[in-house]
């Protein structure tokens, strides 16, 4: 199977395949898709979107995951996503059990008796929630397992988003919902030996001591937020490509995608706002940051 799982290519129609047990166990690559009519309702994104948005709907699908596992022993949630608007999964079955259209019916339908309940969510009453049926291919291969795998790991970092506010990116939006220590660091700091521990870092690393500080980061596999100077397409080495894949990457593309001071103080701006402490290993009095710090009140938020 090639690396780049093509689901047009291997989906085709939602068909069973004929003469199939599929009670009888096996892996299965499963793919729901939202109805037309959700979508509507929820302006192209109704299982959540954006890097800034805690998706209701995304912890009910989340929740609904969890209890299935709970009441169906005999399935076992392999890899899975939730995106904007379908949902892929590989589930595992035991032999002998239930097959997969009853789990997959029942979790679908569950996801719709909640989202119903809660009318702060479905603002449209009787919204149809899923296409009627769903997308399904059986796995027969290790190899073909693991590239589905990667494809499905790959998917969230591949859907380029609008997060408001000028921002677009990509990666692991779960990313921007950690507790976030902001890197910062004037050009003329002597050599960076160590970083504190953080569950995310956020940056713009773009002066060089902040460059070899994701490095860093980078070689300890660490989560990060990175917004680099001239968008998107230039932060793609294949460090960065490896953070995506693995989840642990989330990208975002200033409005200004300058390599000026000017572009420069904005990412510093956003990094202070946004940050929920500050590490800056060096500040260079009466330069750009020290004055950033002070207007904006920041030096409470510093790391000692």
């Amino acid at each position: 199977m090639a690396g780049n799982f093509d689901p047009e290519r291997h989906h085709r129609k939602s068909i069973r395949l004929k003469g199939h047990d599929y009670a009888g166990g096996g892996l299965y690559f499963v793919t729901l898709c939202a109805h037309r009519e959700f979508i509507a309702a929820a302006n192209g994104y109704p299982f959540g979107a954006g890097a800034t948005q805690v998706s209701p709907v995304r912890e009910i699908i989340e929740e609904r995951m969890r209890i299935t596992a709970e009441k169906c022993p005999e399935m076992r949630w392999d890899e899975a996503v939730i995106m904007p608007d379908h949902f892929h999964a590989l589930i595992a079955l035991q032999g002998g059990r239930a097959p997969l259209g009853d789990i997959i019916g029942g979790f679908k339908a569950a996801v719709a008796r909640e989202l119903h309940r809660r009318g702060d969510i479905l603002v449209v009453p009787d919204t149809r929630i899923w296409h009627r049926n769903y997308y399904e291919m059986i796995v027969r291969a290790p190899e073909a397992a693991e590239s589905i795998r990667r494809y499905i790991r790959m998917n969230p970092w591949k859907c380029i988003q609008d997060f408001g506010n000028g921002l677009r990116g990509m990666g692991n939006p779960a990313l921007w919902n950690a507790e976030k220590i902001g890197v910062l660091c004037s050009r003329n700091a002597p050599p960076v030996t160590c970083s504190p521990e953080a569950e995310v870092y956020l940056g713009g690393f773009h002066s060089q001591p902040e460059q070899k500080i994701l490095e860093e980061l980078l070689k300890r596999r660490a989560k990060i937020i990175y917004c680099p100077a001239w968008g998107l397409d230039g932060a793609m080495c294949p460090e960065v490509l490896a953070a995506l894949e693995d989840n642990r990457m989330l990208l975002l593309e200033m409005e200004n995608r300058d390599g000026n001071l000017a572009a420069a103080e904005d990412r510093n701006r956003f990094v202070i706002q946004s940050a929920d402490k500050l590490w800056i290993p060096h500040v260079s009095k009466g330069g750009m940051l020290d004055r950033l710090l002070k207007e904006m009140n920041a030096v409470g938020k510093m790391l000692s």
